[in-house]
């Protein structure tokens, strides 16, 4: 298991997605985190994610806007990460 550290900065929906077919994909909770990346030459910049979770863990961020917290991501794919 890894764990994703950063400052939360907002906890939203997204909008349910209809696909050319019909099909529907249902709303997704995400975290928005502000995270630091350490550079090749020793600098670090800021990257924002947007970090699925399953909504019943949404209780766990709630509340919690802009301050450091840590959540444990699975990887799913290259550089998609979501929350576990």
């Amino acid at each position: 298991m890894l764990t994703l550290k950063g400052t939360l900065l907002n906890v939203f929906m997204t909008n349910e997605y209809i696909k050319e077919d019909g099909s529907k994909i249902p709303p997704k909770t995400k975290l928005q985190l502000l995270t630091k990346v350490t550079l090749k030459n020793g600098g670090t910049k800021n990257e924002l994610i947007d970090l699925s979770i399953p909504v019943d863990k949404v209780h766990k961020y709630k509340g919690k806007e802009n301050s450091q917290i840590e959540v444990e991501v699975a990887i799913i794919g290259k550089v998609q990460f979501y929350g576990v």
